[in-house]
């Protein structure tokens, strides 16, 4: 019996045929990809559904969106450790799922410069500058103490849904964690020390999508 295509097995439906092509050879890596009309009109979908697709794969580091010039072959998806998380990414548009961590953690960071003792400061910071920690396990420590500083388990619970909710881009996240996270949790970790709280929510709302501030990455907005 048909049933109708919703939008989850779309996006999915899409990212399969395409990286698929990539895989058996269509393009070959450092060539151009087809631009997101002609891949919209390729497959019959919208624009908006080819700009996600090209968007998780960008975010992989499959595709590197090149400004002005276009979306580049980086890597094989066969051959890329990120490829197995990005079946998550596309149950719901991730980039809203990106606005939501940038709200739950902004106001955590807010709270956290208003209601955090010295001493919990003092165990955030020792956090950001312990040696010899895992990227990926420093990054996670780092942002449950920012959520256990704001004082507000409801704020925690909620994150905490969310993200189980999408476990595979946080794992994604963590294989294409570039050294710069550290840079940032200490900018995060002054901005919550000496106020003003608004700053502070500022500070992590942007460090939130840092990641797409990388070169080759596409603008989360």
């Amino acid at each position: 019996m048909l049933k109708p295509i919703v939008k989850k097995t779309l996006h999915k439906e899409v990212m399969q045929a395409l990286t698929e092509a990539i895989n058996g050879g269509t393009w070959q890596v450092g060539e151009k990809l087809p631009g997101e009309i002609a891949l919209a009109e390729a497959f019959q979908v919208s624009r908006a559904c080819i700009r996600e697709v090209l968007k998780a794969l960008s975010y992989s580091g499959i595709l590197e969106s090149r400004a002005g010039r276009g979306t580049f072959l980086r890597a094989v998806p066969n051959q890329s450790p990120a490829i197995d998380a990005l079946g998550s990414l596309l149950v719901e548009p991730y980039t809203s799922f990106i606005e939501m961590r940038q709200v739950l953690h902004g106001q955590a960071a807010y709270w956290a410069c208003e209601r955090a003792t010295p001493e919990e400061l003092a165990n955030l910071e020792r956090i950001i500058f312990t040696e010899g920690q895992e990227l990926s396990n420093a990054h996670r420590r780092f942002h449950e103490e920012v959520l256990q500083l704001s004082h507000n388990p409801i704020l925690t619970g909620m994150v905490a849904q969310l993200e189980e909710s999408f476990k595979g881009l946080r794992d994604l996240n963590f294989i294409i964690l570039p050294d710069q996270d550290r840079v940032e949790h200490i900018q995060v970790f002054e901005a919550i020390k000496n106020g003003p709280p608004a700053r502070a929510r500022q500070v992590m709302m942007k460090h939130v999508v840092y990641i797409w501030r990388k070169p080759g990455n596409p603008n989360p907005n």
